[in-house]
């Protein structure tokens, strides 16, 4: 799948093994981590971590941080890996597959990995599905969740709201009533066919206040004119040679009152 050679299973020094910059997963559980620890007391390091050597000879980490972390915290100096030969390329492509396989990502850091494989390494989103083994629309779909700012994206990863939650969140525009709806989600503990409902509602809410809104701008506009043309009238029973013009200019209305001086008029009767 990755076009990688794989070495015999060894044990290697956990101060020797640099984390992955590469890593799709930036969020670790305290408390998973301590369970984790505590199974590796018990049991040990039953699946071995993966890493690469680069060109300084240093093993970099391509999957199992969180092992790795776990292991350091249970008090082992070594833990057993597999040194595999990859490019940057396929060591970002196992890490995504290694924490997906597992469910150790949520969908915002998967979506960030997949935005990053396209924009660090140039693959698109056809290639990422068949090297993952899903659906472009899947690929597709979760790097839409992107879109919401980062301060929603850290709400909910911290809430544990669905990915459904979240695409429900994508019909609303303004972010702002994005984070409104989103702290009524939270506080009112709501399931996604609730979130889908609210949001709904809201959405129907907005377009009826932009429709009284513009019906409350048609109709001062036809205000101002009408006061305007009030004004016009008292202005042309004194003076007879003033002028009116009113154009529609598509996206505004044109109105111009022409009021000759005195002394033009003088001028003009000479």
């Amino acid at each position: 799948m990755f076009g990688f050679k794989k070495s015999p299973q060894l044990e290697l020094p956990i101060e020797s093994i640099h984390t992955n910059p590469d890593q799709p997963r930036r969020v670790f559980d305290k408390s998973d981590l301590e369970e984790l620890c505590c199974s590796i007391r018990e049991f040990g390091v039953i699946q071995p971590l993966i890493v690469k050597r680069d060109s300084e000879g240093r093993y970099i980490l391509i999957a199992g941080e969180r092992r790795l972390r776990a292991s350091a915290m249970a008090g082992l100096t070594r833990v057993p890996v597999v040194i595999r030969e990859a490019d940057d390329k396929d060591t970002a492509l196992i890490a995504l597959v290694e924490n997906v396989q597992r469910a150790d990502l949520n969908y915002i850091e998967e979506a960030a990995a997949y935005k990053s494989l396209m924009e660090d390494y140039g693959l698109t989103q056809s290639e990422i599905a068949r090297r993952m083994g899903k659906q472009q629309s899947t690929i597709s779909n979760k790097i839409r969740l992107l879109v919401l700012p980062v301060d929603i994206q850290l709400i909910l990863a911290k809430h544990q709201l669905s990915e459904r939650h979240a695409r429900a969140l994508l019909r609303i525009e303004d972010n702002e009533l994005r984070k409104s709806v989103l702290n009524k989600i939270i506080d009112h503990n709501l399931n996604v066919k609730q979130t889908e409902k609210l949001i709904e509602d809201v959405l129907v809410r907005k377009e009826e206040e932009a429709r009284k809104s513009e019906k409350l701008r048609f109709i001062n506009y036809k205000i101002y004119l009408n006061t305007l043309k009030k004004a016009f009238s008292t202005i042309s029973d004194v003076e007879k040679d003033a002028e009116y013009y009113q154009e529609d200019k598509g996206d505004f209305l044109e109105v111009r009152i022409v009021i000759p001086k005195k002394e033009a008029r003088r001028r003009i009767a000479q």
